[in-house]
């Protein structure tokens, strides 16, 4: 009698502990989710001063608890002209600046808003062009943001300098260019060097017509015209001289080279795929190392 009161007594308090871990695993659920972005600032082709600072602005949030996020910015001279460009002289005075680091969010918090003043200096001597500028956050529990599922942040946004090219284009009607059917589509004005000395002049010049990059515009009509750009021309060193007047390069001479003029074929797709709108682009590579990237929009006229 005394042996089973004892095994019931063992019995009832092994089945107290059990529901006590199953209560405690009810009230702590693992935690599989990784947390979420939202950046304010800087937006996307937002362009900074050399010598200035990167403004930042995001809020994080999370399901269960907050740890930490990262922030890296690099440059993209070669993703953005494709590979298909070759490096100028190169001026060894101009860096290619890169800047990643870590900050801790606070203990507790699901939600965290961050705003970074004066911590992202831009060095004096950084070379102009594309930068790719990347936001990461990872959760108390390790779960982490990825690129996969687009939860980190990656964006591409401009450092310019007071060294690198100037691109002038002066037929613009309410900051745009307009391209209709049967006319010779022109960009006219003109490209400047402002460096002089040993590393003065202008390296190659890329002209790119369509609905810009991926990361400019997060179209996906899955048409032809999303697919293939309009125009897409590389100009070499050696090539430039054709265009050249006085040290400058001048855009009506590279547009009447580039003849292009919108057919009613690529009207209707356009018209088809929903796009009212392209984007211009003009790089130019000039021999100290640096990029301008000059994007404009072009209104597409339709009678």
């Amino acid at each position: 009698m005394i042996d089973f009161e004892v095994k019931r007594l063992f019995s009832m308090i092994l089945l107290a502990a059990i529901g006590l871990v199953s209560c405690n695993d009810d009230d702590e659920p693992l935690d599989v989710t990784a947390p979420t972005i939202e950046v304010e600032e800087p937006v996307m082709g937002e362009r900074f001063q050399a010598g200035a600072h990167a403004h930042f602005e995001a809020t994080f949030k999370d399901d269960i608890e907050l740890a930490t996020y990262k922030i890296d910015i690099h440059e993209n001279f070669d993703g953005h002209s494709h590979g298909r460009i070759a490096s100028g002289a190169e001026d060894p005075s101009l860096i290619k600046w890169t800047y990643s680091e870590s900050f801790i969010i606070p203990e507790g918090l699901t939600l965290y808003e961050a705003a970074l003043e004066d911590e992202i200096e831009i060095p004096s001597n950084t070379v102009a062009g594309p930068y790719h500028f990347i936001v990461q956050a990872i959760d108390k529990a390790g779960n982490s943001t990825g690129f996969q599922d687009n939860s980190a942040i990656e964006m591409e946004v401009y450092i310019v300098n007071n060294s690198q090219p100037v691109v002038d284009i002066t037929n613009l009607e309410n900051d745009e260019l307009e391209i209709e059917v049967g006319v010779l589509f022109m960009a006219e004005g003109n490209v400047t060097d402002p460096t002089t000395g040993t590393y003065a002049g202008m390296h190659a010049l890329e002209v790119v017509l369509g609905e810009g990059t991926h990361d400019d515009h997060d179209h996906d009509h899955g048409g032809r015209i999303a697919e293939d750009d309009l125009i897409d021309q590389d100009f070499e060193e050696n090539d430039l001289a054709q265009f050249m007047v006085d040290d400058a390069i001048i855009l009506d001479k590279v547009f009447e080279s580039i003849n292009f003029t919108l057919s009613k074929d690529q009207l209707d797709d356009l018209v088809a795929e929903e796009i009212d709108h392209l984007i211009l682009t003009i790089k130019v590579h000039d021999e100290q190392g640096n990029i301008t990237v000059s994007n404009t929009e072009v209104h597409i006229h339709q009678d």
